[in-house]
């Protein structure tokens, strides 16, 4: 049975998108989702911390998959994938990633894979993480903040993923502080979905990935997720 899954990318980096990751791979495996999670690269942290973004994802999802099999790649510092490879005399293939994917991609009935940054970040010599994410072919789940700004950022990510022909399942804004909710916050959502023609499948606040039963019932309340199955 062919898998499916998300490929989670943001508009930035430190935008959110392993919370949001972690936190649809929690809710869904509380459905009884057969749930797995893949981050081919990661830099600036090792993923044996607790803290790192793949120790986060295995735990919520609850995969079976080790964290060299979750995270094939990891770098030293924190920097693009690509340009930190290169500082360490390194040089991963896109062949490389898709063949560690395609070594798990079947251990599981559903996936998230979350890429580094946002969609156009560098991976490595020639190819951007959309590469990776048109390897894999899932559709996308974008993660943007919900301030002021957002709708350039939010935009230009949309863009430059349909250019790449890419399949975009919705996108979800991060981090609302009810307490800032003025008039960027409260207009971003229906300017983004009139510009991009593309759905705001929810709206969040910065949510603590040291709190997975917090997540993921903010998670549930807030994203619709029979959406993606």
């Amino acid at each position: 049975m062919k898998s499916k899954g998300l490929f989670i990318t943001g508009t930035d980096t430190g935008i959110g998108k392993t919370c949001i990751g972690a936190g649809i791979a929690g809710a869904l495996h509380k459905q009884g989702i057969d749930v797995g999670v893949f981050k081919p690269m990661l830099s600036g942290e090792k993923r044996e911390h607790p803290l790192s973004d793949p120790a986060i994802l295995k735990r919520f999802s609850g995969d079976r998959n080790t964290l060299e099999q979750i995270t094939p790649y990891q770098f030293k510092e924190p920097l693009a994938p690509y340009v930190a490879a290169k500082r360490e005399d390194r040089l991963i293939s896109l062949a490389s990633i898709v063949n560690a994917w395609n070594s798990i991609r079947d251990t599981h009935e559903f996936f998230i894979v979350e890429g580094a940054g946002g969609i156009a970040v560098p991976f490595g010599e020639n190819y951007l993480a959309a590469d990776v994410a048109k390897a894999i072919g899932f559709p996308l789940l974008i993660v943007a903040s919900i301030h002021l700004g957002t709708v350039n950022h939010t935009s230009l990510t949309v863009q430059f993923a349909k250019h790449m022909g890419l399949e975009i399942a919705g996108i979800v804004l991060n981090g609302l502080d009810e307490a800032k909710h003025g008039a960027a916050e409260q207009t971003n959502p229906g300017i983004i979905e009139e510009l991009t023609g593309i759905p705001v499948l929810g709206i969040l606040p910065w949510l603590d990935s040291n709190s997975p039963k917090h997540v993921i019932e903010q998670t549930k309340v807030s994203i619709p997720l029979q959406t993606f199955l």
